[in-house]
C-alpha cells in the first residue's frame, strides 16, 4: 500500500507539473523560482545530461539547443513544468547555479515529504550568498527574517547605488508550503523540498530589481 501511495504521489506530481506547461517554453535562471509546482529529480543514465536554452523553438527543434553545462548521474535537480519530454531544472551551484530544460529519461523523480516537520525548516537559507533568509520557530510559528540586495552586497559591488529589501515576520505553513506577507505588500511563497528551499516573490519586497526569488540551501 505504501508503494502505491508514492507512485501516486509521483504521478500526481508530474500531471500538475505537465499541466503547468501549456505556456510558453521560458526556462532560465532568475525566473525558475516563480513558477511552482516543484519537485526534485534525480539525474540517472551513464551520460551526461546537457541543459538546454529555451530560444528559437529549443529544446524541441532541431540544432544547436544543448548548451555547454550538463549534470551528471546522481545529482539532484529542482524541477518545475515538463513539456514534450523535456523538464524544467534547476542545478544550484556557485554563481546562482544553473536553469534550463532536461530530457526527461534522464531523470528519476524523488520522493519528498508533503509534511515535512517543522525543525526541517528552520536554519539559515541562502541562495548564492544573496538573499539568505533565517527561519526560526517562536511561539510555535516560524518565523522568517531576510536581507536581499541589487545588484550585490555592499561590499562585493562597486555599484553606486545599492537597493535592499527585507522581511521579518510570520510563516503561515501548511505541509511543505509556507507563506509570508506583510503590511509593506511584500509576499513570498516558500516551498521546502529535502535540504532545498524554492522562494518566489511578488516582486514588492524592496528596492528596484530587488527579490527574494530563488532556490535556497542550508548556509
Amino acid at each position: 500500500m505504501a508503494l502505491k501511495r508514492i507512485l501516486a504521489l509521483f504521478v500526481g506530481l508530474f500531471a500538475a507539473t505537465s499541466a503547468l506547461a501549456q505556456d510558453g517554453a521560458t526556462c532560465r535562471n532568475g525566473l525558475f523560482a516563480d513558477e511552482p509546482p516543484f519537485a526534485l529529480a534525480e539525474v540517472i543514465g551513464e551520460k551526461r545530461a546537457y541543459f538546454h536554452g529555451d530560444m528559437n523553438g529549443c529544446p524541441w527543434t532541431r540544432g544547436a539547443c544543448a548548451s555547454p553545462s550538463y549534470v551528471v548521474t546522481g545529482d539532484t535537480l529542482v524541477i518545475s513544468k515538463i513539456r514534450k519530454g523535456f523538464a524544467c531544472a534547476f542545478y544550484p551551484g556557485k554563481g546562482g547555479g544553473t536553469a534550463g530544460w532536461v530530457p526527461t529519461r534522464q531523470l528519476k523523480l524523488l520522493f519528498v515529504d508533503s509534511h515535512p516537520p517543522v525543525s526541517a525548516w528552520l536554519g539559515t537559507w541562502t541562495s548564492g550568498g544573496n538573499p539568505e533568509i533565517a527561519i526560526t520557530q517562536k511561539f510555535g510559528q516560524l518565523h522568517a527574517k531576510g536581507h536581499a540586495f541589487w545588484p550585490g552586497k555592499p561590499e562585493t559591488t562597486d555599484w553606486p547605488s545599492v537597493h535592499v529589501g527585507e522581511i521579518s515576520g510570520r510563516i503561515n505553513r501548511a505541509g511543505q508550503r509556507g507563506d509570508y506577507a506583510d503590511e509593506n505588500l511584500c509576499k513570498v511563497r516558500f516551498t521546502l523540498l529535502r535540504d532545498y528551499l524554492i522562494a518566489g516573490d511578488n516582486r514588492q519586497c524592496g528596492g528596484a530589481n530587488v527579490s527574494f526569488s530563488g532556490v535556497y540551501r542550508r548556509k
